[in-house]
């Protein structure tokens, strides 16, 4: 196991999303539901931005790896998490993004934090057939 190997820096990268993915759909968006108010719009502001320098640079590590997989040595395991980190990313930029933006708008409404919970379970499922696909790789 080298950092130099893609496999390796792959599995890492897809245990760091797999995590972060799981840690928003199970404590961070439902605690969206308990920030006061008045305070939320500040506070949603602050962690969008905090937030995407975290999860920006694994996402574009992961999404860099598999195409090299996909182009070195395809596998059907591959190209099942290039299509599942596809859905996660489509889902993120058409679904995510803007309920975030109408949180951001609007606060912090029932409507929007649960349409970011509940939709936000595609990208779970998604990330997490990534990670399946390198850590435990498919015939």
């Amino acid at each position: 196991m080298s950092l130099n190997d893609p496999t390796t820096l792959r599995l890492i990268t897809d245990t760091a999303m797999l995590m972060l993915i799981w840690l928003v759909q199970l404590v961070i968006y439902p605690a969206f539901r308990s920030i006061d108010p008045a305070r939320f719009i500040g506070w949603h502001g602050g962690y969008m931005r905090t937030f995407s320098f975290i999860v920006i640079p694994p996402m574009l590590l992961q999404a860099g790896l598999i195409a090299v997989q996909c182009m070195r040595a395809p596998t059907p395991a591959h190209w099942i998490s290039a299509a599942a980190v596809l859905a996660a990313w489509l889902t993120t930029f058409t679904v995510s993004v803007p309920c975030h933006r109408q949180l951001q708008l609007a606060g912090n409404t029932p409507k929007w934090t649960n349409r970011l919970i509940r939709t936000n379970w595609i990208r779970t499922a998604a990330w997490s057939l990534a990670w399946l696909g390198n850590g435990f790789p498919l015939p």
